[in-house]
């Protein structure tokens, strides 16, 4: 069964990295990212900066973050492909021409956002236009933080794919468990929104799936926090068929993030 793995962060730095699922995640090291897909069996990763700014707060906007996303991009763009952190906090200007560099010097397929590490909420169109917009102007496809209240629900999330249709939203986890049916009616009334299912009970896998499909899920691991033999696992037990495995693992994200256009359906 071929694998994408729609969901890894770049690992973290080493202090922590010792201490979570998959250690030899280094971030900076693209090699490792590769080595990391080869070890789960994965022709392709969807691969983006840490969630939470560093401490000290020495890269507050994610520029560096990003640019080595970039340069793990550029040195196997046959595996990865990269989305940006963004913090629109900064301004329509500055958040616009962060995401154009991003096109412009890496390919970015996409961007990573969470709300509630950067105090906005998604349905705030004064402060997040500027990244739908651009997302719009690029193609770019957006993968949510959802399910941790207030900021990052997918309700809130639903009101930015209702306000810019033409763009493709993600919402990682399923909405968490406790917002699982939140996130399951915004994929029923609004067709731009899929979900992963990295960190989700294998309960509400099947409940998505029984409620929306198959077609709107994609497979990912959240390294280095989970480990992906335990995330694959929970696939393969739900009783899905092989078709729908096909979907989930990676037919879905290879339309959600673009791998179709050299790999195919």
């Amino acid at each position: 069964m071929r694998i994408i793995d729609t969901h890894i962060h770049y690992g973290t730095d080493r202090n922590v990295a010792a201490h979570t699922c998959c250690p030899n995640l280094i971030a900076g090291e693209a090699n490792s990212v590769v080595e990391f897909l080869d070890e789960q069996g994965a022709s392709h990763g969807v691969l983006f900066p840490h969630d939470r700014v560093m401490s000290p707060p020495w890269d507050a906007d994610y520029d560096k973050a990003n640019m080595q996303v970039g340069a793990a991009v550029l040195a196997h763009p046959d595996r990865i492909a990269g989305l940006a952190r963004i913090n629109p906090t900064f301004g329509a200007e500055h958040t616009r021409n962060l995401i154009d560099k991003y096109v412009r010097e890496w390919g970015c397929r996409g961007l990573k956002l969470v709300a509630g590490y950067d105090f906005y909420r998604p349905n705030d169109l004064r402060v997040t236009a500027p990244m739908w917009e651009k997302c719009e102007e690029h193609g770019l496809t957006v993968l949510f933080h959802s399910g941790d209240a207030p900021r990052d629900l997918p309700y809130l999330q639903a009101q930015a794919a209702k306000a810019f249709p033409k763009v493709k939203f993600v919402l990682a986890h399923i909405g968490m468990h406790s917002f699982l049916w939140e996130a399951i009616l915004a994929c029923q009334e609004y067709p731009n929104i899929t979900v992963d299912m990295s960190q989700a009970a294998a309960f509400d896998m099947k409940t998505f799936i029984a409620n929306v499909g198959a077609d709107r899920l994609t497979y990912g691991s959240d390294a280095p926090y989970v480990s992906p033999r335990v995330e694959q696992e929970k696939l393969r037990v739900i009783g899905l068929s092989d078709g729908e495995q096909e979907k989930v693992f990676w037919k879905n994200a290879a339309r959600i993030w673009g791998f179709d256009k050299t790999q195919g359906n």
